[in-house]
């Protein structure tokens, strides 16, 4: 776990995917950076799920559309560094819309990772 965060989990250049089937439950965690005047808006930067038993199904960074202004590292761990393999958001949506289908989602402040800025 330690490792997945400080970046060097595998996979940690852009994603982690397995194949593997998830159970019935999945948990979500989403980083973000500040975007806009001040840093102050919110985008995606980094989504992570794991299974039931804490399996890791998916660990990506995701390149944000907007200049970030904010890293916001010491609250999310993620760099710009990070952003040099990273993901489009939508290739990411795809990845966790398959990984959630007919699945029961968990997380804690779900309402914050499910809000995301897309533009």
């Amino acid at each position: 776990m330690r490792q997945m965060v400080l970046g060097r989990s595998q996979g940690a250049d852009s994603s982690s995917f397995t194949t593997s089937t998830p159970g019935k439950y999945v948990a979500l965690d989403c980083e973000m950076v500040g975007i806009g005047a001040g840093g102050i808006e919110s985008a995606l930067a980094r989504v992570s799920l794991v299974d039931y038993h804490g399996r890791v199904l998916l660990d990506a960074f995701v390149r944000p559309r907007e200049q970030v202004t904010d890293w916001r590292s010491h609250v999310s761990g993620v760099r710009e560094t990070d952003m040099k393999n990273a993901l489009t958001f939508e290739d990411v949506q795809r990845q966790v819309s398959k990984l959630l289908d007919g699945r029961i989602l968990v997380g804690h402040a779900l309402s914050n990772d499910l809000t995301v800025r897309i533009i």
